[in-house]
């Protein structure tokens, strides 16, 4: 199999690449496409079974025979303005999606009516995208007041911890990753492994498992969830991708690797051998001690 990755020169390629290079199934003809449209990217060495394209060429792979290949779901965001990228992941129910995932007012409006009675809540989401603004009190003219179009309003909520939860429902079960994180320019800068008979982790099982009800496509194959926890302990949802996380390569520690899940390999568990539950560690320790995850 052919696995592209569009937007590869982020995190999320990266692990990806990672994930690839460490995946049990090594002699069954599998390569690796990533590409991105940083020109540099391309520059960059690449390992066995792995290559550097321009979002060029591989938009250009997928115009003709896309026999043996498909998406790997690290970017959504490319198959949200490419119709032949989003066409080809289409195609495998693993990794496909449809155009209002990428609504995040639509998300919670859908996943409210789904997840009714579940432990994890849908903010309250004001239904209208297109709003005008303007102060309650002492308003005077255009002072203050403003418009905005195409956005998703949600009542704020305070935020004591926060998680993200990789989900691999591939097989006949889900298989819940979740970690607390802290967060700094975007991503997890220091973590900490929950295990599956955590709060969290079956907070997510009873979610997805709802959602699976009336949502099926939602919830199949590779994707991740993003949630907050206020301070009297009540979990709220904040965003799903139907893609690994970016920094879901700290998994590999925990015997997850989707390549091995995409091709049938059965359920994983939590090796324990380097990264511990319940302690904090940085991003960067799970990169620089790879070879413990083997």
């Amino acid at each position: 199999m052919k696995y592209l990755v569009f937007e590869a020169g982020g995190r999320a390629g990266l692990s990806a690449e990672l994930f690839f290079m460490n995946r049990v199934r090594q002699d069954d003809g599998s390569s690796l496409v990533l590409a991105d449209m940083d020109a540099t990217y391309r520059l960059c060495p690449s390992p066995a079974g792995v290559s550097r394209v321009g979002e060029d060429e591989a938009l250009a792979m997928i115009a003709g025979d896309t026999s043996g290949c498909t998406v790997f779901p690290a970017d959504e965001l490319a198959r949200q303005s490419k119709p032949a990228v989003f066409a080809l992941a289409a195609r495998n129910p693993m990794v496909a999606v449809e155009p209002w995932f990428f609504s995040k007012r639509c998300m919670n409006e859908k996943l409210a009516a789904a997840t009714v009675g579940c432990t994890i809540k849908i903010p309250e989401t004001f239904s209208l995208d297109d709003v005008f603004m303007r102060p309650n009190t002492m308003s005077a003219g255009s002072h203050g007041v403003g418009r905005l179009e195409n956005t998703c309003i949600t009542r704020r909520v305070e935020i004591a911890h926060e998680y993200v939860v990789d989900v691999n429902w591939v097989g006949e079960e889900p298989a819940v990753y979740a970690r607390e994180v802290r967060i700094k320019n975007g991503y997890d800068k220091y973590l900490q492994f929950l295990g599956c008979d955590s709060k969290v982790a079956k907070a997510v099982d009873e979610f997805v498992r709802a959602i699976r009800a009336s949502i099926p496509k939602l919830v199949t194959g590779i994707f991740h969830i993003q949630l907050i926890e206020n301070p009297e302990g009540e979990i709220y949802f904040v965003e799903y991708s139907k893609r690994i996380s970016g920094t879901s390569i700290v998994n590999l520690y925990r015997g997850y690797n989707p390549f091995d899940a995409l091709a049938g390999a059965e359920t994983p568990v939590f090796k324990g051998d380097f990264a511990k539950e319940g302690v904090w560690y940085r991003y960067e320790d799970f990169v620089l001690n790879l070879d413990k995850a083997r």
